[in-house]
């Protein structure tokens, strides 16, 4: 059995493991006074679900070396640059414009609306790894070893229903072994009649080796293409309720794009 170190303080959970400290930490939602702050910084409103002061941090002791997942990050990296209104963005624009425009007065342009899906290609805060493009991935055959789970934790890091209109989120899962770790940021978009997009970036670190690797994966589909897929209920009427499962929409959009990563410690 591995030797380890359980951290259980004030919201924060986590573990002590093979000289790396994991601690994933649950706050609420921000103030009011904290969310102007953020959205001054960041110079748009941010998502009404916003737990600012929660986080993901994996660090490696004895250099201080880490990566962390937090939401002011993620938001920092939604563009909001004058260049931002691309294909996939007038699409998106277009079909908010038929679902939100009579609800949303100050949608006045194309990039506005892609704004406020706060899409965010966010992989995480690196502090002292230098993560450099790798052909080497994951080894998923290694996670699929049946092992002691040490610490397993899942949290929300933004969310918002896009006016009623979708969903935005992101969130992470985080699951350490006597092995490594390994953790699952997720961004998830649902704008309704026009698209479902997931921006995955995995993290993971075997024990015993100087190596973190960072996967980043990205899919898109219109929204018709994924509710084709619904399954039929009795009178050939569709189960709806689907569209708001990720997992349904995960499994619906294949041939992901990747890219892999690695960092040495």
């Amino acid at each position: 059995m591995s030797q380890h170190e359980k951290i259980e303080s004030d919201g924060i959970s986590g573990v002590r493991v093979r000289g790396w400290e994991i601690t994933s930490c649950h706050r609420p939602i921000l103030s009011n006074a904290a969310i102007e702050q953020y959205s001054a910084e960041l110079g748009f409103s941010v998502p009404e679900m916003i737990f600012g002061n929660s986080y993901l941090r994996a660090r490696h002791c004895a250099t201080g070396k880490e990566i962390e997942l937090r939401a002011l990050d993620a938001l920092r990296a939604v563009d909001t640059g004058p260049d931002s209104a691309k294909s996939v963005q007038v699409r998106i624009a277009e079909g908010w414009s038929e679902f939100s425009r009579r609800n949303r007065s100050d949608i006045t342009d194309v990039i506005k609306p892609f704004d406020w899906t706060f899409t965010t290609r966010y992989r995480g805060t690196a502090r002292g790894l230098s993560f450099a493009a790798s052909d080497a991935g994951i080894d998923y055959q290694k996670l699929k070893v049946r092992e002691q789970i040490l610490f397993y934790d899942e949290n929300v890091l933004f969310e918002d229903d896009l006016g009623d209109n979708g969903t935005s989120q992101l969130s992470y899962k985080v699951r350490v072994m006597p092995s490594g770790f390994f953790v699952l940021q997720r961004f998830f978009l649902r704008v309704d009649g026009v698209l479902f997009r997931i921006f995955d970036s995995r993290v993971y670190h075997q024990f015993g080796t100087d190596a973190v690797v960072r996967e980043f994966s990205s899919r898109e589909a219109p929204f018709d293409d994924v509710k084709r897929l619904l399954p039929k209920k009795k009178r050939d009427d569709e189960d709806l309720s689907l569209l708001n499962n990720i997992q349904f929409a995960d499994d619906a959009m294949k041939d992901p794009t990747v890219e892999h990563e690695v960092a040495r410690i």
